[in-house]
């Protein structure tokens, strides 16, 4: 028998060498003992009427006459879903237990707060609109930082009058932005010699100052740009009311006298740009030669340099900013008992 199966496998193999998968499955097909175990089952189904039913239990029937014990696992799975469904039970139990006293808490609170969150929702609503009425401005604030930073880097302080396009168009290219702002503040020197002396009326100061600024508007006007440092910053020490306590005491002094904004714009009282070149440049020391050559490249001009004759500020640009520096300084100065305001 083992001779003939091998000979049948070995056939079947070389069937699906020589011709195929097709003709390898009809081998196995015809395949003698294959057809005797169709027989069998065939037979038996016939014997029971082809009824699955009476033929499982047929099968039952004999294994209980085998004596034969068969495990089953039945009831050892129904005895551990028990045990789960207990299990389960009983923390359901516990979170209820457990969550029911804190639920209540919860509704009793929500209940006692309703109307300090009725209130909440109407403080949060109010502030969205006071966010939305003041977003303008904060937009505005932040673009004239923006152009401020940008004309500070060519060497010019910022007007309020400058318009942001300016620096958009020139594209970060400082050589150009240098020229456009020089040429935008010839051009509108009018309206900004203008604005400068129609505020002088509201600033705090005494008539000397009003007298001296004007004519350091003229002078500038005319192209007299080399006085225009020398009649200004004695101006403003004396205004701020120096005496002979130094700059770095009188800068303080400013400092400290002028943050009531009673009366005027936010956009003068905060002014990054501006207020920095003032504390960080404008009275700084010039005490050596490196000093000196740093103070001659920067046109915003400085009044040690200025007042000592260490540089010359001479040129459209050097007064153009002692005007915007000096209208900034007047216009934060805080009241004085002699000004005719």
């Amino acid at each position: 028998m083992e001779t003939n199966r091998d000979d049948r496998l070995l056939a079947a193999v070389r069937a699906v060498g020589d011709a195929g998968v097709v003709d390898a499955v009809g081998a196995l097909a015809n395949d003698p003992v294959i057809a005797s175990v169709r027989a069998a089952r065939d037979a038996y189904a016939a014997i029971h009427g082809q009824d699955l039913s009476a033929i499982f239990e047929d099968i039952r029937a004999a294994q209980e006459a085998s004596g034969r014990v068969y495990e089953s696992h039945a009831e050892t799975i129904a005895q551990a879903e028990t045990q789960v469904a207990v299990q389960v039970t009983a923390a359901v139990r516990q979170v209820e237990g457990f969550l029911g006293p804190a639920l209540e808490r919860l509704y009793e609170w929500s209940a006692t707060a309703a109307p300090f969150l009725e209130e909440f929702e109407r403080a949060a609503e109010a502030a969205a609109e006071t966010a939305e009425r003041v977003r303008p401005f904060l937009e505005e604030l932040h673009q004239w930082n923006l152009i401020g930073d940008a004309l500070n880097d060519v060497g010019w302080l910022p007007h309020h009058s400058v318009p942001y396009r300016i620096v958009v168009e020139c594209e970060g290219d400082t050589a150009r932005l240098d020229n456009r702002v020089g040429d935008y503040y010839r051009a509108r020197w009018n309206e900004i010699r203008d604005d400068m002396e129609s505020g002088l009326e509201y600033h705090h100061l005494d008539d000397e100052s009003r007298a001296a600024f004007r004519e350091a508007l003229s002078a500038h006007e005319a192209g007299l740009y080399r006085g225009i440092c020398r009649t200004l910053f004695p101006e403003i020490e004396r205004m701020i009311g120096a005496g002979n306590v130094g700059s770095r005491r009188m800068l303080d002094k400013l400092l400290d006298e002028s943050r009531d904004p009673t009366g005027r714009a936010f956009r003068e009282i905060y002014n990054r740009v501006l207020f920095d070149r003032l504390t960080r440049h404008v009275y700084e020391r010039v005490l050596t030669a490196d000093e000196q050559a740093r103070f001659e490249r920067d046109p915003v001009p400085n009044r040690h340099a200025a007042v000592h004759g260490l540089v010359a500020y001479s040129t459209h640009k050097h007064s153009m900013n002692m005007l915007i520096l000096t209208d900034y300084v007047f216009r934060v100065l805080p009241p004085l008992e002699d000004s005719h305001t």
